[in-house]
């Protein structure tokens, strides 16, 4: 259990930002009437940086962050002044304390943002910054799961652009990923807050839509096709995307059966006529 609190406590995101500000501020509090109380020769300001540093870490607005620094120097400056420091001794050890707190804020900052862009490069798509296949699955199988519990219905989409090879073997790969971008774009504007898209493979992508039946998923992925074709002919590609959908009224078995599936519609959008959705 401690582990655990310890783990949670040095990972970003693991734990609420309101819970962690709250409890930072608390343990300022208590550290501040501690020190109060306790014999003069014994000094309790250091362990401010231990909820400074736990605030800077999981908490992401900069005010949360510069008002627990503010307040933990008006702490310490309130000790130091009630323990009769005084004068040049005064200045000396608030501005070593304040240049402690800094420094311990800046290193979790920075122990935030580079732990922030591992995951970011570890679940997404670097061209187009959409999930990766491995983070869709994940997210898929939650949503599987939920669905063996709950109930429920969801739509699962796979999409493959159709002309891609020719693209780029007639205008380059510059152009091929070029047209990625764009239909990344179009999906992004044109899915609801709570569908998720990925990159799964070159040329191929997949949108997880919960609580969509196949009526209204094969609305939204025709949708798609139109609007993906009407981009690409503004930028001057003869490339167009057949869509295959399948709504699951049942938990399928696995991640991979239920993409399967959609992908068995996918080919049946190509192989009658391309640029056109398919509802299994």
């Amino acid at each position: 259990m401690l582990q655990r609190l310890f783990r949670d406590l040095s990972t970003p995101g693991a734990l609420p930002p309101k819970i962690v500000l709250i409890a930072g501020i608390v343990a300022m509090m208590a550290i501040f009437i501690i020190d109060l109380l306790a014999p003069k020769d014994v000094r309790l300001h250091m362990l401010y940086v231990f909820p400074l540093a736990a605030i800077a870490l999981h908490c992401e607005r900069k005010s949360a962050i510069i008002g627990a620094l503010a307040l933990s120097s008006t702490f310490q400056a309130v000790t130091f002044f009630f323990e009769g420091i005084s004068g040049r001794s005064y200045a000396t050890d608030s501005l070593i304390a304040l240049s402690t707190a800094v420094v311990m804020v800046a290193l979790a900052r920075a122990t935030r943002q580079n732990h922030l862009a591992a995951v970011t490069l570890a679940t997404s798509d670097w061209l187009t910054g959409l999930h990766n296949r491995r983070s869709f699955e994940n997210i898929a199988d939650l949503e599987i799961k939920r669905q063996q519990r709950y109930g429920g219905v969801f739509s699962l989409a796979v999409i493959d652009l159709d002309g891609f090879k020719r693209l780029n073997d007639s205008k380059g790969h510059h152009a091929g990923d070029s047209a990625l971008q764009i239909l990344a774009d179009v999906l992004r504007e044109h899915i609801r807050q709570s569908d998720s898209i990925a990159r799964i493979g070159g040329d191929e992508f997949a949108i997880l839509m919960p609580n969509t039946k196949t009526p209204d998923c094969g609305a939204l992925c025709q949708q798609f096709c139109v609007k993906v074709a009407d981009r690409m002919a503004a930028a001057q590609f003869e490339v167009t995307v057949s869509v295959g959908c399948k709504a699951f009224e049942q938990a399928p078995e696995s991640v991979s059966h239920a993409l399967r599936q959609a992908d068995e519609a996918m080919y049946a959008a190509k192989t009658t006529g391309k640029n056109r959705a398919v509802s299994f």
